[in-house]
């Protein structure tokens, strides 16, 4: 058949999961405009020596129609520390892939490009990476002006990371700890052409997509990704009519959907399992990976939460157990948790605001105090967690009144754009017992903003530095731990 001329990705390309001898990217396609019954449409990237056209290796991957013309291809045999660049584009054609030329001979001459730097090996070495959440839309004057601007106002932050790194400073991963569309703030987002819609708005934002496409991204959802302050009983709830439960389950399977063919398929999630063309073969949507002398385990703290459970669960049983396994691993090595809402402080909600107080941690007191049983009677150490949800930013550190050596950090970024109004630090429980455990005290916190903002996190054995950056780029806060 003729060469293929590929064009543009339509969203994307973003950098996936990689680590020191693999890379997945992803990007989207779309669907052909023409009169008659449609053609596939097939996924191209090349990687391409840094600085040079020399392409190294080549591969098709699938665009479908029920992914929202959205996947993954993934890379390996690469060298550990070192940069690449790549070429991304797509194509029709009435053909399955392996009826196509040799992927090496597209010409990608119009296609996306990208860079992109593996890991260096498991172990030891020093690691910056760059998280938040809340990549709240604003109101509409914010995004006024957005395409003549370069970006609106959410999206001047991430123009922000992309310029420290120009600058040099080492950017090994950027994580994205939920919230990264809203489908329930300035429209209402019900089914899963609502959510690709929302995905293919917030991602094609220019700061945004390009820091995407030059460093390894990992995602994991909060409830703005569905509705606010989702749990499962929503699907259950007996208190709740059956068309509104009906409504319910119909939101949540078209916001799955979309949110697995636009955050999960390029995570660690997706696991392939010798099907190099699938896209959604999924076990979960909590992950775990490792990243220099770091391991980390993403949480989904979201889909599994029951408060109907006895007792309730924000997590299921089989994450809650890999997540102990996980810990065990590993008790003194250096060890990241994400979860979208803040594992501690408490808010001091009460009344009326008592559901916000319960959508985090707190709502699910039991099972928070096993944990930290867990952890303490284990000998677990070097343990960070890694929060947003809450629109303000700042750091906490929990000890053990029984247990001396026993020393937890939590780090909560949010938002990415902060809306009109931040909750005061005043309603975070700095210091004191910690809800429902009492053998567990919050010892201090400090490092506050309600800025817009995201937070870097450095490590450099054994010195743990938190700088908290609001969007133009100013250093608004800066810690050093010891772990």
């Amino acid at each position: 058949m003729p060469l293929s001329i590929a064009s543009a990705v339509t969203v994307g390309p973003i950098v996936g999961h990689t680590t020191d001898t693999t890379v997945r990217l992803w990007g989207r396609g779309d669907a052909q405009r023409t009169v008659g019954y449609p053609r596939r449409c097939h996924g191209v990237a090349q990687i391409l020596e840094a600085g040079s056209k020399t392409v190294l290796q080549a591969r098709y991957f699938k665009l479908l129609p029920e992914d929202d013309f959205t996947g993954s291809v993934d890379f390996s045999g690469l060298e550990p520390g070192k940069a690449y660049d790549y070429r991304m584009g797509f194509f029709h054609a009435d053909a399955e892939p392996f009826q196509l030329l040799p992927p090496q001979g597209v010409d990608l001459s119009r296609a996306s490009t990208g860079s992109f730097r593996t890991a260096q090996r498991p172990g030891s070495g020093p690691l910056s990476f760059v998280f938040g959440s809340c990549r709240h839309p604003g109101t509409m004057s914010d995004s006024e002006g957005a395409d003549t601007q370069g970006g609106d106002r959410g999206d001047r932050i991430f123009r922000t990371i992309q310029s420290q790194m120009d600058k040099g400073v080492r950017t090994d991963a950027l994580l994205m700890v939920g919230d990264q569309i809203y489908g329930d703030v300035g429209r209402m987002d019900r089914t899963w052409h609502d959510y690709c819609d929302n995905y293919r708005t917030s991602f094609r934002k220019p700061g945004l997509r390009s820091l995407m496409s030059r460093v390894p991204t990992y995602m994991l959802l909060d409830d703005h990704e569905i509705c606010d302050n989702w749990s499962a009983d929503r699907m259950y709830d007996p208190k709740l009519s059956q068309e509104e439960r009906v409504l319910n389950k119909t939101r949540y399977f078209g916001a799955m959907m979309a949110y697995r063919s636009y955050q999960v398929v390029h995570g660690p999630a997706l696991r392939r399992e010798g099907q190099p063309e699938r896209t959604n073969a999924l076990h979960g949507y909590w992950y775990t990976f490792q990243m220099g002398p770091a391991r980390f385990f993403m949480m989904d703290t979201r889909t599994e939460r029951s408060y109907l459970s006895a007792p309730p669960e924000i997590i299921g049983a089989a994450q809650l157990e890999a997540f102990k396994q996980w810990l065990l691993e590993d008790r003194e090595g250096l060890k990241f948790v994400g979860s979208s809402v803040p594992f501690f402080p408490d808010v001091k909600l009460s009344g009326y605001m008592e559901w916000e107080r319960k959508d985090k941690w707190a709502g699910f007191l039991l099972q928070r105090q096993k944990l930290l049983e867990f952890m303490r009677d284990e000998g677990v150490k070097r343990v960070v967690f890694l929060s947003g949800d809450v629109h303000v930013s700042f750091w906490s550190e929990l000890r053990s009144t029984s247990r001396p050596d026993f020393h937890m950090l939590s780090l909560v970024s949010s938002a990415f754009n902060a809306p009109m109004f931040v909750p005061p630090f005043g309603i975070f429980e700095k210091q004191g017992i910690l809800d429902g455990q009492a053998d567990f005290v919050v010892t201090r916190s400090g490092g506050y903003t309600g800025k817009s903002n995201f937070t870097r996190v450095t490590w450099n054995e054994p010195e743990l530095l938190v700088q908290v950056f609001e969007r133009k780029g100013e250093k608004i806060a800066e810690s050093r731990f010891t772990l």
